[in-house]
C-alpha cells in the first residue's frame, strides 16, 4: 500500500509539472528585448534554409568546400534560439515563421496568430507603407514557412485558409512550386492575380503576380524547373523598381524534407543550392544598393552530428531522429544595421528587427 501510495503522489506531481508546463504555453510572455534600428530605412531580404543546423552547413562544406555562408564578411552573424510556445517539443515551422514574420511567439501548428490574437507581419506593414513584397519558396507558397508572412490560421495545413489570405493580401510576388495543387484553382487565382506556370508565361510587368512551376531544383531543367537562384534574380529586378522600396521572404524548404527522411547528400545538395541563392541575392543587394540580407533557418531538422568527416565519411546515420530538434541556427546579416547584434538572439528578434528596418522613418 506504501509503494502504491508513494507512485501515486509521484503520478500526482508529474501532472501537476506538465498541466502547469502546458498552462505555461499558454501564457509565455514575450520575454526577449526586441532589436531596434536606427538606422535609415532600407529594403529587407529575408532567407530561410528551412530545417539547416550549423552542422547540415559543415557537411555540405565537407562535400564542397567552403560556401559563401563561411567565407563571405557578414555584417553580424550568430546563433538563433528557435523554441515556441508549445515548450514540450522543438518548435514546427508555422510557429518558426511565424515567430520570424512577425516578432511574437505563438504554438507549433498556428499560423501569424496565437490563441486568435493576429500578428502583423513583416510583409503586412511592408504592404502598409507601400512597398513591394515577394514571396518565394522551393516548395508550394502554401507550406508553414511562407504562409507565416503571408496568412494568419490556426493550423498550418488550412491550406484553402491560406491561399484565401494571401489572395486578399497585397503581396505583389507568389513564387513557388506545386503546380499540381494550384493549375486547378487558375481561375480562383486570376481574380487577384495574373497567374504564370512556366518562365515563358510570366509576365514581370504585371502588379500581382502567382507564378507556380513543376519543381524548383538544384540546376535548370527548362521552362518549368527553375533554379531559386534565377528567381531571385528575376524578383530582385521586379521588386526593386517600387520606389518605396521592398520586402522579400525567400526559403529553400528542400533542406528540411531529406532531413526528415535522413537523406544527408540530398540535403546537402539543398544547402548548396541555398548556399548559390544567398550568394546571388547578396551581390544583387550590393547592387541595388539600401538593402539588408538577412539569413537565417527557422529550425534544425534531425539532430545532425558532425565531428569532422570527410565527404567520403558522411552518412546517414549522423542523423540522430527524424524530427525537428531544439538546437540553435545559424544567422547572418549582411548590411549596416546600426545597432550591435548580439551572438545569440532569439526568432522573434529577427521578425522585430526585420520590421523596425522597414517603418525607419528616416
Amino acid at each position: 500500500m506504501k509503494n502504491d501510495f508513494r507512485l501515486s503522489r509521484i503520478f500526482t506531481v508529474a501532472a501537476v509539472l506538465i498541466a502547469g508546463l502546458i498552462g505555461g504555453c499558454s501564457t509565455l510572455p514575450d520575454e526577449v528585448t526586441p532589436l531596434t534600428y536606427t538606422g535609415p530605412k532600407q529594403n529587407v531580404i529575408l532567407m530561410i534554409g528551412d530545417g539547416m543546423g550549423f552542422n547540415h552547413i559543415k557537411a555540405a562544406e565537407a562535400v564542397y568546400g567552403e560556401l559563401f555562408l563561411t567565407t563571405a564578411k557578414a555584417d553580424a552573424e550568430g546563433e538563433v534560439t528557435t523554441y515556441s510556445r508549445t515548450l514540450l517539443s522543438p518548435t514546427d515551422s508555422a510557429a518558426a515563421a511565424t515567430a520570424l514574420a512577425t516578432g511574437s511567439k505563438t504554438k507549433n501548428g498556428q499560423v501569424g496568430q496565437y490563441k486568435g490574437k493576429v500578428f502583423q507581419s513583416a510583409t503586412e506593414l511592408a504592404v502598409s507603407l507601400q512597398m513591394a513584397t515577394g514571396i518565394i519558396a522551393t516548395e508550394g507558397v502554401e507550406g508553414a514557412t511562407p504562409a507565416g508572412f503571408s496568412a494568419h490560421t490556426s493550423g498550418r495545413d488550412n491550406a484553402d485558409e491560406i491561399l484565401a489570405d494571401q489572395l486578399k493580401s497585397g503581396i505583389n510576388l507568389f513564387i513557388g512550386s506545386n503546380i499540381k495543387r494550384y493549375r486547378p484553382l487558375k481561375n480562383e487565382i486570376e481574380k487577384s492575380y495574373f497567374f504564370a506556370d512556366s518562365l515563358s508565361s510570366l509576365d514581370w510587368s504585371r502588379d500581382k503576380i502567382f507564378a507556380s512551376f513543376e519543381e524548383i531544383p538544384l540546376t535548370n531543367k527548362g521552362e518549368t524547373k527553375p533554379t531559386l537562384a534565377e528567381l531571385c534574380t528575376a524578383a530582385l529586378d521586379k521588386l526593386s523598381e517600387n520606389p518605396n522600396g521592398f520586402f522579400l521572404m525567400i526559403e529553400e524548404s528542400h533542406i528540411d524534407k531529406f532531413s526528415h527522411n535522413n537523406d544527408l547528400f540530398s540535403a546537402v545538395e539543398h544547402v548548396k543550392a541555398y548556399d548559390n541563392a544567398v550568394r546571388t541575392v547578396t551581390e544583387k543587394a550590393a547592387e541595388i544598393g539600401n538593402t539588408i540580407v538577412i539569413v537565417t533557418a527557422d529550425h534544425e531538422t534531425g539532430g545532425l552530428q558532425y565531428n569532422g568527416e570527410t565527404k567520403e565519411q558522411l552518412s546517414d546515420k549522423m542523423y540522430t531522429k527524424t524530427s525537428h530538434s531544439s538546437a540553435n541556427v545559424p544567422f547572418f546579416i549582411y548590411g549596416e544595421v546600426g545597432t550591435t547584434i548580439p551572438a545569440v538572439i532569439d526568432n522573434t528578434q529577427i521578425g522585430n528587427l526585420a520590421k523596425s528596418i522597414l517603418s525607419a522613418s528616416k
